[in-house]
């Protein structure tokens, strides 16, 4: 055994030794934590609170149904300038319901095939 230790320590290199220690387990690594938030407003104050959610990294599904056509407007353009203004992702899910994605967050939806006489209050 001597002679067979002797020639191992000769042959072998310190290189080798440390590439055999930097050898770990595969691990699984975690990705970011996305909060996403849906919401239906009530009223233009509600906004706010999702405009400050959308800065601070969560994606916002805002349902639209519950309020008038023109408060409608007013809460799509805040939401929609706050989204350009950090380069968020806007998606339409359905007419009532938009997805609104900050920029580290890559949002692929198929589009869906739609009737041609149905006009939605986002195409006016």
């Amino acid at each position: 055994m001597g002679l067979k230790n002797t020639a191992m320590k000769f042959f072998w290199s310190d290189e080798m030794e440390e590439q055999q220690e930097e050898y770990t387990r595969p691990r699984l690594l975690k990705s970011g934590h996305l909060n996403i938030m849906v919401r239906t407003p009530k009223s233009f104050a509600d906004v706010r609170e999702y405009a400050d959610s959308l800065m601070n990294g969560s994606a916002i599904m805002v349902c639209f149904d519950a309020v008038d056509e023109a408060l409608r407007y007013r809460i799509f353009d805040y939401l929609n300038g706050v989204s350009y203004i950090i380069n968020a992702d806007v998606k339409k899910i359905n007419d009532d319901l938009l997805l609104y994605a900050p920029e580290q967050v890559q949002v692929n939806k198929e589009e869906a095939r739609t009737s041609s006489n149905v006009r939605s209050w986002l195409s006016k």
